[in-house]
């Protein structure tokens, strides 16, 4: 393969630049290769699995997270494209999104930035809840903010393909949670304008069942991080 090199005892696509983050259970890495900058995600070993069942697991999370984001980029919703996946290493190889996390940036903005944003997170959230898709781990850190102050969505790990109501206001619950606790200031003024952007693309209707939905997932109190740790 074409200017690929081994690193670590992988075979990585070009050279990598620098380490963006590391998860539990991926590496991110921004790469460049023939002048073209994009972005790796590596599924690490463990080896706490048997090989044989651990090189399964990695080979159908990186596998779903590819047909989550190809479904993503056909309903129109702004997320990295991918340019290649490499099943033999799990790793997606994706478009770099040229910005800064929306957490690095939201509270640097005039309020009128932040309720423009939040309207556009909403009318995006929207389209991929009634597309079938939840994030699973909708935070103000897997939301990316473009030199063009436009947002895209990015870290599919944890998403589904799935219509269950449930799924869809873990979502909204999660992103209401990351306001609370990294944004209060914002808050209220953050998800209302996210709500009104989301009923205007989803549908009232649609939203006030997820609503309810939302306050039965905070009366558990530890439903969500219970959920998370499962993965």
């Amino acid at each position: 393969m074409e200017n690929a090199r081994s690193i670590g005892g992988r075979v990585m696509i070009g050279e990598r630049l620098e380490v963006i983050r590391v998860g539990a259970e991926a590496v991110v890495s921004r790469l460049e290769w023939n002048g073209f900058k994009m972005v790796s995600k590596h599924r690490v070993p463990k080896p706490y699995r048997f090989p044989e069942l651990d090189r399964l697991v990695r080979d159908r999370r990186t596998l779903h997270e590819a047909r989550v984001i190809m479904n993503l980029r056909r309903l129109g919703i702004p997320c990295p494209a991918i340019l290649l996946m490499d099943r033999s290493e799990a790793t997606l190889y994706l478009q770099l999104i040229e910005g800064v996390e929306l957490k690095k940036a939201l509270d640097s903005l005039p309020v009128e930035e932040v309720e423009r944003l939040a309207n556009m997170l909403g009318r995006i959230v929207g389209r991929m809840h009634r597309g079938g898709i939840a994030h699973g781990d909708l935070t103000t850190s897997n939301i990316m903010l473009d030199r063009m102050e436009n947002l895209y969505l990015i870290d599919f790990g944890l998403s589904t393909i799935t219509n269950d109501p449930e799924e869809l206001a873990v979502d909204i619950h999660l992103l209401d949670r990351s306001l609370e606790s990294v944004h209060h200031r914002l808050r209220a003024v953050f998800m209302r304008s996210f709500l009104k952007g989301y009923a205007a693309a989803a549908g009232m209707d649609f939203l006030q069942a997820l609503i309810e939905k939302v306050k039965e997932i905070r009366s558990r109190g530890r439903y969500v991080e219970e959920r998370r740790k499962r993965y």
